[in-house]
């Protein structure tokens, strides 16, 4: 019976790290603006890192303005190196992601 008692315990303990490591630690994001007010960006494609800019993923704080423009970034890391920019560059890098 003992053997049975340690058997069950080891199985639980095991399902509970799955769920805590699959689950993981979500980041909360900003919400993405309502369907009807989704923004137009001057990119397809992120300045930065050229991935694809998928607009409803797109929060506030993954978005610049420039030169009267909302200019979309892919993720967290591209805000800081697209303000370390020159204007100069941005313009260069965002006329190579339209």
């Amino acid at each position: 019976m003992k053997t049975n008692q340690i058997l069950a315990l080891t199985v639980l303990v095991l399902v509970a790290c799955s769920l805590a490591i699959l689950g993981g630690c979500k980041k909360k994001e900003e919400p993405t603006p309502p369907e009807g007010d989704l923004v137009t960006y001057a990119n397809t494609k992120c300045p930065i890192m050229g991935s694809v800019i998928k607009p409803e993923k797109v929060t506030t704080a993954l978005t610049k303005d420039f030169k009267g423009s909302k200019v979309a970034l892919c993720c967290a890391a591209c805000p800081a190196k697209w303000d370390k920019l020159s204007d100069e560059d941005k313009a260069t890098k965002l006329a190579d992601a339209k």
